[in-house]
């Protein structure tokens, strides 16, 4: 098989398309042509995180970048900026609505599930008895 510098070649992968994107951003910051091919991450994102790689997304340069393409990638890691939020001042809030507690839904949509189950059951029950007396 001949070497052809031309050909797409998988550089690395990412978790989500938005993860790989940034990296195809970042390259082509650089003057590096880069591709995310989402394929199956898309249709199941985040369902499986990071374990299977068949549902990662692969991201892909020529051939001959991949030595620069590296490079590139690692100096940016290098250089990112890692905030710690506990020393970052967020200020006041402007207003004085009551914050929601996590985990707790208000009454109304408390109401608008159980009346959604019992419709649904409801039509179950019925679809059987329809289906029994056929």
């Amino acid at each position: 098989m001949t070497y052809d510098p031309d050909q797409l070649v998988t550089l690395t992968t990412a978790a989500t398309e938005y993860a790989a994107n940034i990296i195809v951003v970042v390259l082509a910051d650089a003057g590096i042509e880069a591709r995310a091919f989402a394929g199956l991450a898309t249709v199941f994102p985040g369902t499986f995180g990071n374990a299977p790689k068949i549902f990662s997304v692969p991201v892909q340069v020529r051939a001959s970048d991949v030595d620069e393409a590296r490079k590139v990638l690692s100096a940016n890691k290098r250089d990112s900026v890692d905030i710690d939020w506990d020393t970052v001042e967020v200020g006041q809030r402007e207003d004085d609505s009551v914050l929601t507690p996590i985990g707790h839904t208000p009454i109304a949509a408390r109401v608008a599930m159980w009346t959604a189950i019992l419709i649904l059951v409801a039509s179950i029950v019925f679809v059987a008895a329809m289906l029994a007396t056929s």
